[in-house]
């Protein structure tokens, strides 16, 4: 079946869910773009540096960290270059140097979780219209049948019947996908927190021993 042929069947349901396919399609390769082109999916030079660090070759931790463009790596890459600015660290300057680092962390996450909630949205939605636009096309094939009364043929009532779920096949298909990648994007930004939180954990503790 083409898609000229669905839109005509679907009626205006099809047409919304078409719309929010194509908002989705952008928002996805948008966010693809942007963690690829920050090198989001590596983060080998993070725990090399890290492990440097904590065999006391700071100086090439702090070099090290810095070869990426990494988000993480750069959330560290401060982490660093603060616990080397202040040799003796007291704890007024760890709680200062902490909350530095929480909002930097945060501004990152924001901003990589930016447009996920659209995508949430839509992968919600896109079901129920399916399913309305299948309750529609079901009131209507029923109202088919009683017109006809005792001369009411199945094959148009099965016909009417196949072309209402018809809806539901389409929301369905918009939004499995849509979740697949907006769960996909959200674990990366999960991932980052996570990362962040334990490799800052470790630097901190390094430090004051």
């Amino acid at each position: 079946m083409g898609l000229n042929s669905l839109l005509s069947l679907g009626g205006p349901i099809v047409y919304i869910l078409l719309l929010l396919s194509v908002y989705a399609l952008a928002v996805i390769l948008y966010k693809a773009h942007v963690f690829y082109k920050v090198q989001f999916f590596k983060n080998q030079n993070l725990s090399d540096s890290v492990e440097l660090w904590l065999t006391n070759k700071k100086k090439e931790a702090y070099e090290e960290v810095n070869k990426s463009d990494n988000p993480e790596s750069e959330v560290i890459s401060f982490t660093m270059y603060q616990l080397l600015k202040h040799k003796n660290i007291s704890a007024k300057i760890e709680s200062d140097v902490r909350e530095e680092i929480t909002r930097l962390s945060e501004e990152r996450i924001n901003y990589y979780s930016s447009k996920l909630d659209s995508l949430q949205v839509i992968a919600t939605i896109a079901p129920l219209l399916g399913l309305l636009g299948t309750v529609f096309g079901m009131i209507e094939a029923f109202q088919q049948m009683e017109s006809a009364g005792k001369s009411v043929d199945p094959s148009v009532l099965s016909g009417g019947i196949w072309e209402a779920l018809l809806t539901t096949a389409a929301g369905l298909s918009v939004a499995i996908p849509i979740v697949v990648c907006e769960s996909y994007f959200r674990s990366l930004v999960e991932r980052f927190k996570i990362n962040v939180e334990s490799s800052v954990t470790k630097l901190l503790t390094s430090n004051l021993s």
